[in-house]
């Protein structure tokens, strides 16, 4: 059995943007929004976020043998209608669909979050809250958070205006 060294890093450049993005587009290609014409200007304009405020934002990058196969794109700012408490939101948590369903790609999920928690913790974040709206192993996903101590405060819900 060969073993694969599995590495996690936080984005610096627009070179590590590049390195995920086909990672974005297998994840935008599967979701539910995948009749949304993808931008990758407006992709690295939002992920370069995370090496131009490292402080607010953060992109973590999951890699076995420098290969990206996963990654979580995660925000830290003070609740919508309050003061004093800082909460974390993760609106972009995936792992390649050649690895998801195998134990690497389970390792490679519990990491990337381990890292989010540790970050949200060193910027006082009260809480974190993950969006779930791929539409991607929903039940899967909810398993897998639950199993992680997250608790369901309200789900997500979509309505098609799409007349085409």
């Amino acid at each position: 059995m060969i073993q694969s060294h599995i590495g996690l890093r936080f984005a610096k450049t627009k070179a590590d943007l590049d390195k995920v993005y086909p990672l974005v587009v297998e994840l935008h290609e599967s979701s539910g929004f995948r009749s949304i014409p993808l931008s990758r200007e407006k992709c690295n304009r939002f992920a370069g976020r995370a090496f131009t405020n490292p402080e607010q934002h953060a992109l973590v990058i999951a890699e076995i043998d420098g290969d990206p196969i996963g990654f979580i794109f995660c925000s830290v700012s003070e609740f919508m209608v309050g003061t004093d408490a800082l909460i974390t939101s993760v609106m972009a948590f995936y792992v390649g669909e050649r690895h998801r369903s195998t134990m690497i790609g389970g390792k490679v999920a519990i990491r990337l979050l381990s890292t989010v928690i540790e970050w949200s913790k060193k910027r006082g974040s009260r809480e974190i809250m993950i969006h779930v709206t791929s539409g991607i192993d929903i039940q899967r996903t909810d398993k897998f958070l639950r199993r992680a101590n997250f608790k369901v405060i309200g789900a997500n819900y979509a309505f098609s205006l799409n007349t085409g």
